[in-house]
């Protein structure tokens, strides 16, 4: 349904993906308008102070551009280190522009508040107090479960919330409704990304083809 007509179809395919609902830190001042939870590009960082919050390819890329485009970044990281996982060709720049101290690292560390000027942190050492201009607030996203809870496709009760499926044929609990991409992991957003869902076009398709009798 849209808001000119209504259509009806066979079959539907749901690849929302995970980017439109950001996973929030809940502290106070999240809301103020230096805080961004999406990233655009780094013209608007030059010469700002800069809290990347996150250790993941976003956060890990966020921090690199805006450093490489003039800004003075910092991060703020949960886990005691760069997550293991972050793509080869940025993994090894972020280490070493920390380790040099171009970029300044705060590990097992936690926002606590967000102000127009400063941003208090809680790290091992106690709370810390920086000067700021900027939050880009890369700390993942969320599926877009209300959609789903709203059409009907089963979401399992466990950690990863994972839409329920078929494994081998992407099918959901609703008759000829399909997941195609990211939107497949739940919560486990770190499992699936474009390199490793593109054949789910291949897989869903020939099915569809076959129920229509093409």
């Amino acid at each position: 349904k849209t808001i000119k007509n209504k259509y009806k179809t066979h079959s539907v395919i749901v690849a929302t993906g995970f980017y439109d609902t950001p996973r929030l830190m809940n502290v106070p001042g999240e809301d103020l308008p230096k805080v961004k939870h999406f990233y655009d590009e780094a013209h608007h960082y030059v010469g700002q102070k800069v809290l990347v919050v996150g250790a993941a390819n976003s956060a890990c890329d966020v921090a690199l551009e805006t450093y490489y485009k003039g800004a003075e970044v910092t991060m703020v990281i949960r886990e005691d280190k760069i997550y293991e996982k972050v793509k080869y060709w940025i993994r090894p720049n972020i280490v070493n522009r920390i380790e040099e101290e171009s970029i300044k690292a705060y590990f097992n560390s936690t926002v606590k508040e967000i102000k127009e000027s400063e941003v208090i942190i809680n790290t091992p050492q106690g709370e810390v107090i920086l000067q700021n201009d900027f939050v880009l607030a890369m700390t993942g996203y969320l599926p877009d479960f209300d959609f789903l809870n709203k059409i009907g496709i089963a979401i399992s009760d466990d950690e990863t919330r994972r839409p329920v499926m078929d494994e081998n044929t992407f099918e959901t609990n609703l008759p000829n409704v399909y997941l195609a991409g990211v939107i497949q992991a739940g919560l486990n957003t770190s499992k699936l990304f474009i390199e490793n869902t593109r054949h789910h076009g291949e897989v869903i398709i020939p099915r569809i083809c076959g129920e229509l009798g093409n």
